[in-house]
């Protein structure tokens, strides 16, 4: 009998939050369920003192958001799976093209040369999906929870693997109906949890990075992409390392 082989495919591996959706989902989401009185007010009034200490550039946006996902997966428990749908269709209406030109334009331009697009986000799966699916990628992964009698509870099913993004696109290759061509495969990030992600490809694309990840990519020599109002900057890596900073 004839033997089949699999197709080779580049696959173009994206982070979401702050990389293609210009701020974080979950963001949007809490704000929204206290909107509409599935979190107690309280939850946002939680993340004022992280926000501005953000804003006044005495704490990190990393310290911020971490704030933000121990209040979410604190008062997600016993909210109604039916509830917490509604409201992300809500966000999803109101915020799906709040995005960054340079990621939006480049999601068009790989689809169109034939990538399969896969999304990793540590947003919770139930909204990364409506959103990923807008944006047309093929595939995602996000945080999940698990749900007892139609409700959330706050157990973690999959939290700490998506973390680990090299190990969720490792899980992906190992499943995939095709042979991923890794050389010739794209991934955008913009944190330093990007990383392990961005090592496993031929073309990685740093996005709008913080210090961390800008240093290690210069020392990598990968491409830096900042964008800022209508403007994109595709920073030399060696000019950023001879940088004051």
């Amino acid at each position: 009998m004839p033997t089949h082989q699999k197709q080779t495919k580049k696959i173009a591996v994206f982070d979401i939050d702050g990389t293609i959706f210009r701020s974080s989902l979950t963001i949007a989401l809490i704000n929204r369920l206290v909107e509409d009185g599935v979190f107690p007010l309280k939850a946002q009034k939680e993340v004022e003192k992280d926000y501005l200490a953000w804003l006044d550039r005495k704490g990190t946006y990393d310290q911020y958001l971490s704030r933000v996902v121990n209040i979410y997966y604190r008062y997600i428990n016993g909210c109604k799976v039916s509830d917490v749908n509604r409201v992300v269709k809500k966000v999803i209406a109101w915020e799906k093209d709040r995005v960054y030109v340079f990621t939006r334009d480049l999601v068009k331009k790989l689809k169109r040369e034939g990538y399969f697009l896969l999304a990793i986000s540590g947003s919770p799966e139930y909204i990364v999906s409506y959103f990923a699916q807008y944006m047309g990628f093929n595939a995602y992964y996000g945080s999940m929870l698990e749900i007892k009698n139609k409700k959330f509870t706050n157990r973690e099913a999959n939290r700490d693997a998506v973390r680990n993004k090299r190990k969720i696109l490792q899980g992906f290759i190992s499943a995939a109906p095709f042979h991923v061509d890794l050389k010739k495969s794209v991934a955008v990030g913009d944190s330093p949890s990007d990383i392990s992600m961005l090592e496993m490809v031929g073309r990685p694309i740093v996005f709008n990075p913080d210090n961390t990840l800008a240093r290690h990519a210069s020392k990598k020599g990968w491409e830096i992409v900042v964008e800022r109002k209508n403007v994109i900057y595709k920073i030399e890596a060696h000019k950023f390392l001879n940088g004051k900073r």
